[in-house]
């Protein structure tokens, strides 16, 4: 009889707790629909590959503004803006990125995501002790792709840890009257983010 009476017991304990974190994983699941919005900041390595480039990877501060709608509960869509500045031996460096982003769950209540983007990615250098040197600027096509985790921070806000990448594809780099063909540039960021929805 105690035996039965103590595995009784146990059985409502099991029961008991699962409710709590039954509800617990509910709330946290995110809204199926609506609007939402995101920043980060973090670091970078950049580097900008051409015939007259040095190829070193530089780092400095970069983040991100984003926003969007919410398809299904796995899939987010949104426009981006993302940027990278430095200065190293008194040249300033700078790569935005405008583009639109595709955020999927592969479990639709899971924290994992998976992320794909394209847009238009601008480079700008200038040097500060010059000030008769021409910048350099550049634009060109770019794929970005990253992914993060979805720690749940309030009910509508989460904090994100993250990584990107972003390639471009080749163009021309160009400093007053001087054309550079075939430059691109690359971007890995790593950083940490919240997101309201």
């Amino acid at each position: 009889m105690p035996a039965r009476l103590i595995a009784a017991v146990c059985l409502l304990g099991v029961f008991a707790a699962s409710l709590p974190a039954s509800s617990l994983a509910q709330a946290q699941q995110p809204r199926v629909h609506g609007p939402w919005l995101g920043a980060g900041l973090g670091t970078a390595s950049a580097r900008v590959n051409c015939e007259i480039c040095a190829n070193d990877r530089n780092g400095g501060l970069s983040g991100y503004l984003t926003g969007g709608l919410t398809i299904t509960r796995g899939l987010r869509a949104g426009a981006e803006v993302a940027g990278w500045f430095d200065t190293t031996d008194e040249v300033k460096q700078s790569l935005a990125l405008y583009g639109a982003s595709l955020y999927w769950n592969p479990q639709p209540t899971g924290a994992w995501y998976l992320k794909g983007g394209l847009g238009l990615l601008h480079y700008h250098a200038d040097t500060q002790n010059n000030p008769d040197d021409d910048p350099l600027n550049a634009s060109a096509a770019a794929l970005q792709l990253g992914g993060g985790y979805d720690l749940r921070a309030s009910r509508r806000l989460w904090f994100t840890p993250f990584a990107n990448l972003i390639v471009s594809t080749s163009g021309n780099l160009t400093s007053g009257n001087t054309i550079v063909t075939g430059a691109s540039f690359s971007l890995l960021q790593l950083g940490a983010g919240v997101t309201w929805r």
